[in-house]
């Protein structure tokens, strides 16, 4: 692919040149989520007369409880960017598909400001040092993404976030080739919540024919709800955002500060009650998505790159005062720690109950090619505030942005981080990583 122009099934997209990269960004893969749509199941975009100006991000979906403000969000939000390096090969290029994190209630990948072009997840840096096309997409969040409410009324559908990402990946694997991406070795990546989703879709009939890798980033694995777990929680939810179950139309046009601070108030009765599950998470209900993904994933067989941070849970048990910690412990059913080091000692706990024994479960019955990595690697700026390699701390090296968590500019981050992209960009090109079992990173 040499121009700016391509066309793809639905019609012509014009790009832009920017990093090393011509870049479509905020390019349609389903309708509006509006009116009708809410709450349902993504629809194919309707074809477009001339050429569709892909040139600047789309806004965010609507978000729930998170540490960083998302400042540009919109309900319409069903779009994805395409970054592809430029180069001189003829070959089809390997595709990366990113499918981020946050709780399944926080996260985009669109616009930083509405004041500006840059994006919450700029790849042109990924996909040039990886030598693939990189995608990234919208996913609904919260209560239009997760939210059941079919039990109340079944006009609306389940797990409407998950079938986003299937849509995604659906435009991906039928329009890839127009922008010179090889449509038949697509990986799919992501982090934490995103990672999660991963293991559905590798275990969902419809999603798994559409990627052929899969890498999967500190997955919160047990993050899903069943279905009677998941009508008390919208309950609570209904109740907290102030509509009955006769009015749950009226969810399609509440205000996005309202959506914000119910979904707030849903996480912290969540944790309240000892659950380190997120509010949010998708729910097993038999149909969209038939059983636990971790009790299904073994049985897969698409090559996978499998991993946790040394320290997950820090991000969670550094900011508990210390006079808490017993009672947190004992309501999270943490073995007791006394004296120096504890606080360290429980988060290697929590660590373990909520990613490395769960990853470690698929892991060793994993019925093809796996490959595991540990992550340990600090900043300098990570390190000097003694937060440990927590949740997420890898992303800043992996994709050689801050992210609003730490900034990469020294020697040692972009050593680390090019070895980082060296070992996934190979993945993604030939499924195989250079080691044998796991490996730190």
């Amino acid at each position: 692919m040499s121009g700016l122009i391509v066309t793809t099934e639905y019609g012509n997209l014009e790009g832009i040149v920017s990093g090393g990269c011509r870049c479509f960004l905020g390019v349609p893969f389903a309708k509006a989520p509006l009116g009708d749509l809410a709450f349902k199941h993504p629809v194919k975009p309707e074809p477009w007369d001339g050429v569709y100006s892909a040139v600047r991000g789309k806004a965010n979906p609507l978000q729930g409880h998170g540490h960083k403000e998302y400042k540009v969000t919109d309900r319409d939000c069903l779009y994805l960017n395409v970054f592809v390096p430029e180069t001189e090969a003829e070959e089809k290029l390997p595709v990366m598909v990113w499918v981020f994190g946050g709780s399944y209630c926080t996260g985009g990948t669109g616009l930083k400001s509405a004041d500006s072009d840059d994006l919450e997840y700029d790849m042109t840096r990924f996909a040039r040092d990886t030598g693939t096309i990189v995608v990234t997409f919208n996913y609904r969040l919260n209560m239009e993404g997760f939210l059941n409410l079919s039990y109340i009324d079944p006009v609306y559908e389940m797990n409407n976030g998950l079938y986003d990402q299937i849509a995604a990946l659906e435009f991906v694997r039928s329009n890839i080739g127009a922008f010179g991406g090889d449509d038949k070795n697509i990986t799919v990546f992501g982090q934490s919540a995103g990672a999660a989703c991963i293991l559905a879709l590798m275990t969902h009939p419809e999603a798994a024919p559409l990627f052929d890798k899969a890498i999967v980033q500190s997955a919160c694995v047990d993050s899903f709800w069943n279905i009677e777990e998941s009508r008390k929680l919208t309950e609570l939810f209904l109740k907290y955002i102030g509509i009955g179950k006769d009015d749950i139309a009226k969810l399609k046009n509440v205000s996005a500060q309202e959506v914000f601070d119910a979904a707030h108030r849903l996480k912290k009765h969540v944790f309240s009650g000892g659950d380190v599950r997120c509010a949010f998470s998708p729910v097993v209900d038999g149909v969209t998505i038939k059983d636990y993904p971790s009790k299904l994933v073994s049985d897969c067989t698409k090559p996978l790159l499998m991993g946790t941070n040394k320290n997950e849970a820090n991000i969670f048990v550094n900011d508990i005062p210390a006079i808490a910690m017993p009672f947190v412990a004992r309501k999270f059913h943490l073995t007791p720690e006394h004296g120096k080091g504890a606080r360290e000692r429980y988060s290697d706990q929590a660590t373990d109950f909520i990613y490395k024994t769960p990853m470690g479960r698929i892991t060793s019955s994993y019925k093809g090619p796996v490959w595991t990595y540990e992550y340990t690697y600090q900043t300098p700026q990570i390190k000097a505030s003694g937060a440990g390699c927590f949740h997420a701390s890898e992303l800043p090296v992996l994709l050689a942005q801050d992210l609003g968590i730490s900034d990469v500019n020294d020697p040692e981050s972009e050593k680390t981080g090019n070895l980082m992209r060296s070992i996934w960009g190979e993945f993604a090109r030939t499924g195989k990583c250079g080691w044998e079992g796991c490996r730190t990173i």
